[in-house]
């Protein structure tokens, strides 16, 4: 093992361990974000219409990253509202640390 044994391999090893870490850490998180009637929903619509709740209130920054995925129809203090997102764009918002929950909303 001696490639072990210099610095700049076990800086690499360590970094990639890291990334590795956090990226089952927000495979994991995203699991537990949707609620079960939003999870169910996902396979039967093409699109859905959805509240994003932060753990703060979402600036600038957030909401343009939520365009990205759907229509942001409005913001409710620490809750985004997003219309016609699809399941993928649902799981990739899943995703994001900062986000606390996601639910449906009724269609109107």
């Amino acid at each position: 093992m001696k490639p072990l044994r210099h610095r700049t391999v076990r800086f690499a090893v360590v970094v990639a361990l890291a990334a590795l870490a956090w990226q089952v850490f927000i495979t994991v998180g995203a699991w537990r974000r949707p609620d079960a009637a939003l999870a169910a929903d996902l396979d039967r619509q093409p699109y859905v219409n959805i509240a994003v709740t932060l753990g703060f209130a979402p600036e600038d920054f957030h909401i343009r990253i939520f365009q990205t995925h759907g229509i942001v129809s409005g913001v409710r203090g620490t809750t985004v509202l997003l219309d016609r997102v699809t399941p993928g764009d649902v799981r990739q918002i899943a995703r994001y640390y900062w986000v606390q929950q996601i639910v449906e909303r009724s269609r109107s």
